[in-house]
């Protein structure tokens, strides 16, 4: 986890319902607890972070939720406002033009300008500095929109270079490429659950990434393991009993066996998820068993953080 921990900003990104923003609050405060100053930045504006390690209130400003981690909840139609009020500096040309319920779809569609300037103001948060000219964020961990949009969102900077050849909108889109392009400052981590259709995607984003030469993959988190009620050796002792036994006996003692036995499935049909993706990928993995709750309370963050230390 060390050399994770030594960018400058870590993407997580994957499919919608994965648990991403379990994985990057736990990696925020995994680097909070190093001393780095850290900054947790959605990308959707929707409050999720601030409702998995919070009071629910997301703020685009951003505030600081434990000693060192502060959390951002960006939407895309702010962070545009902002960064073109900083540049055309005239409230009524910006809605005149922005606020046009015609116009706006267009400059998003065809630039993707919303996925640009969203990344240019996290970009921004890793620029700040405090009073004394020092960083105030030495850590940025960036939860990504779902799969598709994630991958469009990477892809942004580019886009907009090749369609801008020079001028603000292309310095500023170089600039995040340069980031995101380099090793030793970004790192993805892709977060997928052990089965079939996450890890499809999973698999799916990792090659397109690699052909596009963006940003590396550095780690890949499997959430949401199940875990069997039974050690190796109670395993074994319970398939031998169920194989004499009538698998419709009942009783308390037949529906015990039947949960056991669903239980193990499920574990083993992750298994074979899990297993399919060590073979398409060779990525440093760490698994995270099914939480309880969907609040990530302390004793349940201090078990997630605990196992990502696993990372390289």
């Amino acid at each position: 986890m060390k050399e994770l921990l030594e960018r400058e900003l870590i993407v997580v990104a994957g499919k919608g319902g994965v648990g991403k923003t379990t994985i990057a609050g736990a990696l925020g405060a995994l680097s909070a607890g190093t001393g780095r100053a850290t900054a947790v930045v959605e990308m959707t504006g929707a409050g999720s972070l601030a409702g998995l390690l919070a009071d629910g209130k997301p703020s685009y400003d951003g505030r600081e939720i434990r000693p060192g981690l502060h959390i951002f909840s960006i939407s895309a139609s702010k962070a545009v406002e902002e960064y073109l009020l900083r540049h055309i500096r005239f409230r009524r040309l910006y809605d005149l033009v922005f606020g046009n319920r015609f116009i706006a779809p267009f400059m998003n569609a065809v630039l993707g300008l919303n996925d640009l300037i969203s990344l240019g103001k996290v970009m921004d948060l890793g620029w700040e500095v405090d009073a004394e000219g020092k960083r105030r964020f030495e850590m940025l961990v960036l939860d990504s929109p779902a799969t598709g949009h994630g991958l469009t969102m990477l892809r942004s900077p580019r886009a907009m270079m090749e369609l801008a050849r020079k001028g603000p909108l292309h310095n500023n889109a170089q600039l995040v490429d340069e980031l995101l392009s380099d090793p030793s400052r970004a790192a993805l981590v892709l977060v997928t659950l052990p089965e079939e259709t996450p890890v499809n995607e999973t698999v799916e984003m990792a090659a397109q990434l690699e052909q596009q030469g963006g940003i590396q993959v550095a780690a890949i988190v499997i959430n949401g393991v199940p875990v069997s009620p039974l050690s190796d050796g109670e395993e074994d002792a319970y398939r031998r009993f169920v194989a004499t036994t009538d698998s419709r006996a009942g009783g308390e003692v037949g529906r015990a066996l039947r949960e056991v036995g669903r239980m193990i499935a499920r574990r083993d049909r992750a298994q074979v998820q899990i297993d399919r993706l060590h073979a398409a990928l060779d990525v440093p993995t760490v698994e995270v068993p099914m939480l309880p709750s969907r609040h990530l309370g302390e004793e349940q963050l201090a078990t997630v953080v605990g196992l990502l230390e696993d990372l390289p």
